[in-house]
């Protein structure tokens, strides 16, 4: 396992190489190319890593230590390392000073060359005695999965030169590049393991999903099967096939399921809950539904989940035992709208200065975006009254009763035998499909 030690020990293994194999005997420095290291005058050569960036083919590989699937943490960080080597000769003013530099860069560029690639398989032979066999490669990269690989990268006179000008104080120097691949640097929180599977559990069913074929309020006899705007309590008639199972849910939204009796030739009749939910009919079971939760005015998700029990098989590496078990098979999706019911409007007549009184339920919710009180042609936008502005005096709208000025829907007065004007309530695009009518005298 490495840790955050690995670059270190990347670079004392690049280190007890060249101070074993190179031939020239030059010291082995690990220095920033522009100090002056101590007790290091004459020649040497300098390995300096230069650039150190992130694997972009392994950064998200887990390696072969990795957790489960969606276990939490990051991958391993995989990191290449650039490296800048450089070399000095015995003396730096002589005619031919540069011909012994030259000559340990060569040594030092052989030796990267044909063992760099092999660290793991190489023995020191003059740092440390030949019969221990000490390997070069330092014991955390020893047992990497991904072998240490060494490899001259292409470097321009310009990018050498890019480097040595901002070493203002210092003047150019030949120099190479080497590039490491891959080192890892392992996250400090060992990755979960998964357990092993102790029981297999296998179950074989030839229940088909069930399926909603239409969806619509159930019309009173003789009349067409057409209405999908539902109220509170309305009842509604779902049209489905493969619905006949041991046990047979209705999930309304977001609610949860709500057990029914099987279909009678295909068709299943069920009400719109409004504040209760009948979670079972076997014993009758309810259960009260959070204000935030009610069903409001809008389109509305219905589906059915078929329940049947089936058979399967346990065990681990025997034949198993005969078990039975519920499960559950969801049908498509239905749609039907959920739309404001009105019971009474008061004053049925008054003239301009009337505050219009609708009663009836959803007629409003503080989650409504767009909520009105449509009056023939015009709507008036369902608000709480301004407590500045004195001439309004409706009161604040509630879920079964919302007051609007007449005045501001703008119409035209009627005469006594004009037919009055038709009222209804707008929620969030759904329209209440009650008859009621105001009518506006002089």
């Amino acid at each position: 396992m490495t840790d955050f030690r690995a670059i270190a020990d990347v670079s004392r293994s690049l280190m007890r190489l060249l101070q074993d194999r190179m031939l020239t005997g030059a010291a082995v420095t690990i220095a920033p190319p522009d100090q002056t290291v101590d007790g290091f005058d004459g020649a040497r050569v300098n390995l300096y890593p230069l650039q150190v960036i992130e694997n972009a083919g392994l950064k998200n590989d887990d390696g072969a230590r990795a957790g489960s699937p969606g276990s939490p943490g990051r991958p391993p960080l995989w990191l290449n390392i650039r490296y800048m080597l450089t070399s000095h000769g015995g003396s730096e003013n002589q005619a031919n000073s540069d011909l012994n530099a030259q000559e340990i860069l060569g040594d030092a560029m052989q030796v990267l060359h044909e063992y760099g690639n092999v660290m793991r398989e190489t023995r020191a032979i003059s740092i440390a005695p030949p019969e221990d066999e000490e390997p070069i490669l330092v014991a955390a990269l020893r047992n990497e999965v991904e072998r240490i690989k060494l490899v001259l990268h292409p470097a321009t006179l310009e990018d050498v030169t890019k480097v040595w000008s901002a070493l203002s104080e210092r003047n150019l120097r030949r120099s190479v590049f080497y590039e490491v691949t891959v080192v890892r640097i392992d996250r400090r929180e060992t990755a979960p393991q998964p357990r092993p599977v102790e029981e297999r559990r296998v179950f074989a069913s030839l229940a088909r999903r069930p399926s909603v074929l239409r969806v619509f309020v159930t019309p009173p006899p003789g009349l067409p099967e057409t209405e999908i705007r539902a109220r509170i309590g309305d009842e509604i008639t779902i049209v489905t096939e493969n619905a006949n199972a041991d046990r047979l849910y209705v999930r309304f939204g977001d609610l949860p399921l709500m057990r029914v009796p099987l279909p009678v030739a295909g068709r299943l009749r069920v009400p719109v809950p409004d504040d209760l939910l009948d979670i079972d009919f076997d014993p009758l079971t309810q259960d009260i539904i959070p204000p935030d939760a009610l069903l409001q005015p809008g389109g509305l998700e219905i589906r059915l989940v078929a329940e049947h029990d089936t058979e399967g098989v346990a065990g681990a590496l025997g034949p198993g035992q005969r078990i039975e078990e519920p499960r559950r098979f969801a049908s498509n999706t239905g749609i039907v709208q959920i739309v404001p019911q009105i019971t009474g409007v008061v004053p049925a007549a008054g003239d301009a200065a009337t505050v219009l009184r609708v009663t009836g339920t959803r007629l409003w919710h503080p989650a409504a975006a767009e909520a009105l009180v449509a009056i023939g042609d015009a709507a008036v936008r369902i608000r709480a009254p301004d407590p500045a502005d004195p001439s309004q005096t409706w009161a604040a709208p509630t879920a079964t009763a919302v007051e609007v000025p007449v005045a501001e829907a703008g119409l035209p007065v009627q005469a006594p035998a004009d037919p009055p004007y038709p009222v209804a309530v707008i929620v969030d695009g759904a329209r209440s499909r009650d008859s009621a009518a105001f009518h506006l005298d002089p």
